[in-house]
C-alpha cells in the first residue's frame, strides 16, 4: 500500500465553494477510486493550499486509469475553474514523505 501526499492550489476566497462542490461527488467517480486501488483520500484546506492524502496500491497507475475514465473527466472539468497552476504549470505536485508513526 502506497501513501501519497499532493498540494493543489486554489483561491482561498473560494474554499467554501470547493468545499460544497466536494459535498456532490459523482457516486461512479467514488466506485472507480475502488476499483483502482484507492482506499483512502483525504483532501485538507489551509491558506490557499489543499493538501490531499491517498492510501492506494499503486499510485502511478491509479491515475493512469482514472485518466480516461469518463466520470473522472467530467468531474475534471467541472474542479478545473479552481484549481491554480504551480510554477511548472501543473495543478498537482506530490511531495515527499518524511516522517510516519503507525500504531498496531
Amino acid at each position: 500500500m502506497e501513501h501519497v501526499s499532493f498540494v493543489l492550489k486554489i483561491d482561498p476566497d473560494r474554499a467554501e465553494e470547493y468545499k460544497i462542490r466536494h459535498e456532490q461527488v459523482d457516486p461512479e467517480l467514488e466506485s472507480q477510486f475502488a476499483k483502482v486501488g484507492i482506499r483512502r483520500y483525504h483532501i485538507f484546506f489551509h491558506e490557499g493550499i489543499l493538501f490531499a492524502y491517498m492510501e492506494v496500491e499503486d499510485f502511478e497507475e491509479a491515475m493512469k486509469q482514472l485518466s480516461d475514465h469518463p466520470a473522472n473527466i467530467k468531474w475534471q472539468q467541472f474542479m478545473s475553474d479552481m484549481l491554480l497552476a504551480w510554477e511548472n504549470g501543473e495543478a498537482v505536485k506530490t511531495i515527499p514523505e518524511m516522517y510516519r508513526f503507525e500504531s498496531e
